[in-house]
């Protein structure tokens, strides 16, 4: 991260038998990325996956080209694997 920051947030998108699973497998892929968060924000929530593509319009329009496509998301999601959605900084 730029010293220039002070941390940062993401969030991210995995299926999981309960919201406990899906925390511990989105906190796996982070520290196996060299991330390390501090606290988990709340509320987590729930998102049928049939939902990624307006789900990611109503929440960062400008990075909707940048972001998986609505088959690459759900093709993720069902490998059990991690989407992480933009990153955003504080400092």
């Amino acid at each position: 991260m730029p010293s220039d920051f002070s941390g940062a947030y993401v969030r991210c998108y995995v299926s999981g038998v309960d919201y406990v699973d899906a925390s511990q497998k989105a906190l796996r892929r982070l520290s196996d990325d060299g991330l390390y968060p501090v606290e988990i924000l709340q509320p987590i929530l729930e998102m049928s996956s049939e939902d990624w593509s307006e789900h990611i319009k109503e929440q960062w329009p400008d990075h909707f080209e940048s972001l998986p496509t609505q088959f690459e998301f759900e093709e993720v999601i069902q490998n059990n694997k991690v989407v992480y959605g933009p990153f955003g900084s504080y400092s």
